[in-house]
């Protein structure tokens, strides 16, 4: 979308979008929650959001409607070691 501007603040995220001299909310996500991160792919027009979680850590979100619903995006999931198998940890002597 042209003539948007997406910001992720300490307290959401918020679409702003121009209105007469100004700008006004459009949209909001996220409240309450830290977005330190956000991305708009213009390949395809999908929005990221990163997500502070803090305890929990960070988490990520895509949109494919300029932020009216949102999903989570999943870890990567690594496949299970063999048993025995040790990976490439490292061996301390």
């Amino acid at each position: 979308m042209a003539n948007r501007i997406v910001a992720g603040t300490r307290k959401g995220l918020f679409i702003l979008k121009p209105e007469g001299s100004g700008w006004t909310v459009e949209r909001t996500a996220f409240l309450g929650s830290p977005v330190p991160a956000v991305l708009h792919d213009r390949r395809d027009g999908t929005l990221y959001a990163s997500l502070d979680l803090g305890h929990f850590g960070g988490k990520l979100h895509r949109s494919d409607d300029f932020g009216e619903t949102w999903q989570e995006v999943a870890a990567p999931a690594y496949p299970k070691a063999e048993d025995g198998a040790q990976g490439d940890s490292l061996k301390l002597l």
